[in-house]
């Protein structure tokens, strides 16, 4: 298993009970792809640990708010 860092500007408060058809996946960024401008087009944004199994994120690990 490998704990990857996901941000998104989309919260999800149930995130844990539909973590695999979550809307977060639909705007979901690496840090690395996580530049300036895209950190800018939005107001906030939210940082989500999630612990994948293979191509599954199976667990979320950590979370918080981005300003």
């Amino acid at each position: 298993m490998k704990n990857e860092i996901v941000l998104s500007p989309v919260l999800d408060k149930d995130l844990s009970k539909n973590l695999i058809n979550s809307p977060i996946w639909k705007k979901a960024y690496k840090p690395e792809e996580f530049t300036d401008e895209l950190r800018l087009s939005k107001s906030k944004w939210y940082e989500y640990t999630v612990r994948f199994e293979g191509l599954k994120p199976v667990q979320v690990t950590k979370f918080r708010t981005l300003n």
